[in-house]
């Protein structure tokens, strides 16, 4: 192997088919190439940018690689056919010839793809292979890989399809059945020659194209990888053909074994058969050369002997020249061996001679020269080779003896010659040479010098044989003297240096094994043809028996249930038959009693009056096949009622349900304990009792009303005849009593539902108090007479309209609205100027609020004490500061009269103390009176960061005393300003921490915190403090009231700061509320909005 760089050196040239049938040929490839393209057209890619750049660099690189990078071969014998001279130069290999196109094939689709595979098979076909089909076969290749990688099918095989590594693999081992079939075509000769060049070439087109496609391969396979999303498609994946037909499946499961066993044995057939013929050929080969070469020697020493006595008659020396000239004609005539004579003196000169009397003239070879002077010098006997007389067709032999005199001196030379083609001699020699003649095959006779003495072709006599020569008998593969390969026999001639050799072409061992082989392969040809057609017609019987099974399932599923399947045979599909017969059958039953069943529940649905309900249950348990039905009901199945008419509790169907009547007693006690009684007949069983003259039934079925674990009564069935009960039935009438129940139960839940609800409308009805009740989509779903009257409605028209369109009363609204799951209350001012307290809490069925429940209660009278108790409250604290300041300033004078004692000082600092509590006790009562008549509110833009930071400033002093610790945490998202009255704002909050700060031990700690809820700020003090008693966090925002704990009892307070808090709050249309646990501390909350709404009168909602 030796790589070069480039094809350009190479002869230019593309040999055309010579015979018809090679255009034929090539004109079908290409028409078969176009239709494939047409056929796959949808493959193509959209060709954008990107590709047609793609497309531009591939074209180049196509003449790159087709061009250069060359690896060549050495000729080697065995790639070339016979008759057909082997070239002198190497075979070239361009190794990536075929990776543009194999790119092309991924990357842009079957139309590039061919495009690009027929010019890189055009250029290799200009410069190797000199092929005309070499560019459709490229571009064959290129379209089937493009097919290969942008299926989509998604079974095993077509998965590693798509990978070009592997499907060029593929292609490569099925490439050379397309060689063989164009180079079959485009040689001419006889059809065991075309098989001979396309045999023998296909060797080396195995090794070129196969490293081609394997080069292509593997850098396609890492393009595919890197860039997945350019190569290929990558649309969903779909069924492939053979998914599509149990008959495709079936054949393409089977086409494998049956490709490999059909090829096997075909090529099984053919290397026999080959085998054979070259057997044949060598054992015919080897007898015609030991038959050639046993006839050598006796005729070599023939003519040695005969010359030898010849040369021995006294007549040469001592007779007359004309003596000499008789005894050469007789000579001529007795003995027919040769056909010349020369008789020369001891000097070399001649005598006489036939046909020429002078040697000299008969053209003596320098062999022959020398050979005299042998002789003159004492040689007995000597042979020498001569070429052949003008026409002749093989060489001549010289035989030379020394003449010898009576007295033994040498006195002479007699020189005979003869011809290998006219000798007589050496027919059987010539014959043996020659009978090869009728299979195109060449004998030849070789003489110790390698010199071919005769050639039955008679191209070759006198040329040099330079083949491979043994001391035995050897067959053996070789080139011809004509530069073609034969088969050939070398055989030595026994005691002689001379060899036989015999050769026939190599594609006569083709074509003799073509007909032993023919005959075998179109036999296996025609089997597998008939047994494809038989599997095929035979598949087609069970396909279609398959196909007629699979519309009746179609028309099963569609819910055709009425036409019964043809169950004709015994075999595998005949038991499929009858099995889809059985489901068809057994389906029909289940959807009919499915369709009882839905009648059933329909019935059931349809009404919660059992009477009503009750009927088609009735009817869906008559169709059994019984003559009556009856159900029972039992009394604790009845509504919870007293007094009224009595319901009905017995309901039957049938022609004798009422005539049997009389065992509903009887039935239902037996029902309590089974789940099922069973009495198939009975005229075997006494369980009954008959009266006389009364009907009495054949057989009877009694089911229990079961539902969540409540016995309601019992349904059964009576038959005029013993009947058996199969599974299936007693499972149907199971389910019809699980529906009688259902029924009952639901009749049972109505009524006792309806006579609740008609005992809550005759409370709510005498309740003097307004209440509501609204469900989860805000509709009013009931209100009494008393809040019909207070609100103005008319009456029960509003029920189940929405409380937009009916309450007026915006807090009374919002309240309803509220989704929680804690009490709430807020105070309303109805147009009439009364006040209620209207108290709102959710109604919770699972976890979950399905509606709402309001009562409202007059507080009007309630409203005007509170008012005169503050206004009597603010009366009195007002004309309390007078007295206290001068309480104050005389306690505080008492020291400048006069030095007082240590008792008279404690005494003093007591009634100051008194004084300043009672002080702030007026003050706060003032404050709670002015924020409760909204004097001195003033909204302004406060800045929370500030009221925060003033309000933990002006305890920090207390706090630190306290060992407390007080810190600050306004959240980054909280908005910087809210609208609100400054002071007040900061007096709620000093309220708040200044308690936190009361209540939490030494070493505690207290914390601020500000954060933004939607649209309103929420001011958080959380402490570590003696927490809040559950029993008094309901009341810790009322006036005076403190705690009953024994720690909270050792702070004094005036127990209104939290009331301040919340009035603050409120007035600012906001809330308070606390979250507490004992001992671990308490979390105190304020809302306020962001913005007032000042037109808005604010409420009172907790």
């Amino acid at each position: 192997m030796v790589i070069d760089f480039t094809l350009l050196g190479n002869p230019v040239s593309i040999e055309r088919p010579q015979e018809l049938i090679g255009l034929v040929g090539w004109l079908v490839f290409l028409g078969s190439v176009l239709l494939l393209l047409f056929r796959w057209r949808k493959i193509n890619k959209h060709l954008g940018r990107i590709h047609w750049g793609i497309l531009l660099g591939l074209s180049v690189l196509l003449l790159l690689s087709n061009l250069f990078f060359v690896v060549r071969l050495p000729a080697l014998a065995s790639f070339f056919a016979a008759g057909v001279p082997i070239p002198t130069e190497k075979q070239a290999i361009a190794l990536f010839a075929a990776t543009p196109w194999v790119l092309a094939a991924g990357l842009l689709g079957v139309l590039p793809a061919a495009i690009l595979g027929f010019l890189s098979g055009a250029m290799l076909a200009l410069f190797t292979t000199h092929s005309p089909f070499t560019a459709l076969e490229f571009s064959l290749l290129g379209l089937l890989l493009s097919v290969a990688f942008h299926q989509r099918y998604r079974t095993w095989v077509f998965r590693l399809l798509r990978h070009p590594i592997l499907s060029t693999a593929l292609f490569a081992c099925i490439y050379p059945v397309l060689f063989i079939l164009d180079t079959a075509l485009a040689t001419p000769g006889s059809l065991a020659n075309r098989l001979d060049v396309a045999i023998t070439q296909v060797q080396f087109a195995i090794v070129a194209v196969g490293a081609q496609l394997l080069v292509a391969g593997v850098l396609s396979e890492a393009v595919s990888i890197v860039f997945p999303r350019l190569w290929g498609f990558t649309t969903p994946l779909e069924p492939s053909p053979v998914e599509r037909r149990l008959q495709s499946r079936f054949l393409s499961s089977l086409a494998p074994l049956a490709v490999v066993l059909v090829v096997g044995l075909m090529a099984g057939a053919w290397f026999v058969a080959g085998k054979a013929a070259s057997d044949m050929l060598n054992d015919r080969l080897e007898s015609t050369a030991k038959m050639a070469a046993n006839g050598v020697p006796s005729f070599l020493e023939m003519g040695q002997n005969l010359i030898q006595i010849l040369a021995k008659d006294p007549t040469w020396t001592r007779g007359s020249l004309s003596e000499k000239n008789i005894l050469l004609g007789d000579s001529l005539r007795t003995i027919p061996y040769f056909s010349e004579f020369y008789l020369l003196d001891a000097k070399g000169k001649p005598i006489t001679g036939y046909p020429v009397v002078d040697f000299f003239a008969a053209a003596p070879t320098s062999e022959e020269y020398m050979g005299i002077t042998l002789a003159l010098n004492g040689l007995p006997i000597q042979m020498y080779t001569l070429p052949p007389n003008q026409g002749g067709v093989a060489a001549r032999l010289s035989f030379q003896a020394a003449v010898y005199d009576s007295s033994g001196r040498r006195t002479g030379v007699l020189v005979g010659r003869t011809d290998l083609a006219t000798n007589p001699f050496s027919e059987a020699i010539i014959i043996s040479l020659n009978s090869l003649s009728s299979t195109h095959g060449d004998g030849m006779l070789i003489d110790d010098s390698g010199t071919i003495l005769y050639s039955s072709s008679n191209d070759w006599v006198m040329q040099a044989y330079n083949g491979q020569a043994s001391l035995e008998g050897i067959s053996f593969s070789d080139i011809a003297p004509d530069g073609t390969r034969s088969l050939m026999y070398y055989q030595p001639v026994w005691g002689r240096p001379w060899a036989v050799i015999v050769s026939v072409p190599a594609q006569e061992s083709q074509q003799l094994a073509l007909q032993i082989a023919a005959p075998l392969l179109i036999m296996i040809v025609t089997l597998f043809l008939i047994a494809a057609l038989v599997l095929r017609f035979s598949l087609r019987t069970v396909t279609a028996s398959l196909q007629n099974l699979a519309l009746e399932t179609n028309r099963i599923s569609s819910g055709q249930l009425d036409t019964p399947l043809p169950t004709n045979g015994n075999d595998e599909v005949g038991q499929l038959r009858h099995a889809f017969e059985n489901m068809r059958s057994s389906l029909k039953a289940r959807l009919d009693e499915l369709n009882r069943l839905l009648q059933v529940s329909r019935g059931v649905a349809s009404s919660l009056e059992f009477e009503e309900s009750v009927k088609p249950i009735l009817e869906a348990a008559l169709s059994t096949g019984a003559s009556a039905v009856r159900v029972v009901l039992s009394p604790e199945a009845l509504p919870e009622m007293k007094g009224g008419a009595t319901p009905v509790t017995r309901f039957g169907y049938g022609k004798n349900n009422e005539q049997l009547a009389y065992l509903d007693e009887q039935v239902l006690p037996m029902t309590r304990q089974k789940e099922r009684v069973t009495l198939n007949n009975l005229g075997r069983v006494r369980l009954l009792t008959f009266p006389p003259n009364a009907p009495r039934p054949e057989a009877l079925l009694a089911l229990p009303l079961h539902h969540e674990n409540m016995f309601y009564g019992a349904l059964w069935l009576a038959y005029d005849t013993p009947h058996q009960f199969g599974e299936d039935e007693a499972r149907f009438l199971t389910t019809i009593a699980g529906q009688a129940a259902l029924a009952c139960a639901n009749s049972q839940l109505f009524a006792n539902a309806e006579i609740g609800r008609q005992r809550l409308a005759a409370i709510l009805s005498s309740t003097p108090d307004p209440m509501l009740v609204t469900d989860y989509q805000g509709r009013l779903l009931l209100a009494n007479p008393a809040a019909w009257q207070v609100l103005g409605l008319p009456g029960e028209a509003v029920n189940g309209k929405s409380i937009d369109s009916i309450i007026q009363q915006p807090v009374l609204l919002q309240l309803l609205k509220v989704v929680s799951q804690e009490k709430q209350s807020a105070e309303v001012e109805l147009v009439d100027g009364k006040v209620y307290l209207a108290t709102a809490s959710s109604v919770i069925v699972e976890g979950q609020p399905v509606g709402r429940i309001c009562i409202l209660r007059d507080v009007t009278r309630f409203k005007e004490l509170d008012t005169l108790k503050t206004e009597f409250v603010a009366t009195v604290s007002h004309d309390l500061r007078l007295p206290l300041t001068t309480m104050r300033g005389y306690a505080t004078m008492l020291e400048m009269v006069g030095e007082l004692n240590e008792q008279q000082a404690g005494y003093v600092r007591k009634i100051l103390t008194s004084v300043d509590g009672m002080t702030q006790l007026v003050t706060s009562l003032l404050d709670l009176g002015r924020i409760d008549a909204g004097v001195g509110l003033q909204p302004e833009m406060v800045p929370v960061q500030e009221v925060v930071e003033r309000v933990i400033g002006a305890l920090q002093l207390q706090a630190s005393q306290k060992q407390v610790v007080i810190s600050a945490d306004v959240s980054p998202h909280a908005i910087p300003l809210v609208e609100a009255d400054y002071a007040l704002l900061q007096q709620a909050l000093h309220n708040l921490v200044e308690n936190a700060v009361l209540y939490t031990e030494p070493r505690g700690q207290v914390t601020v915190k500000v954060e933004p809820d939607n649209d309103q700020m929420v001011f958080s003090v959380f402490d570590t403090g003696i927490g809040i008693a559950p029993v008094d966090l309901p009341r810790i925002f009322e006036r005076f009231y403190r705690g009953g704990q024994k720690e909270a009892k050792k702070h004094q307070g005036t127990g209104l700061g939290l009331a301040i808090v919340k009035s603050i709050a409120e007035r600012h249309k906001g809330r308070v509320w606390v979250e507490s646990q004992l001992g671990k501390g308490s979390a105190f909350h304020m809302a306020i909005p962001f913005r007032q709404n000042k037109g808005e009168r604010p409420g009172n909602m907790s």
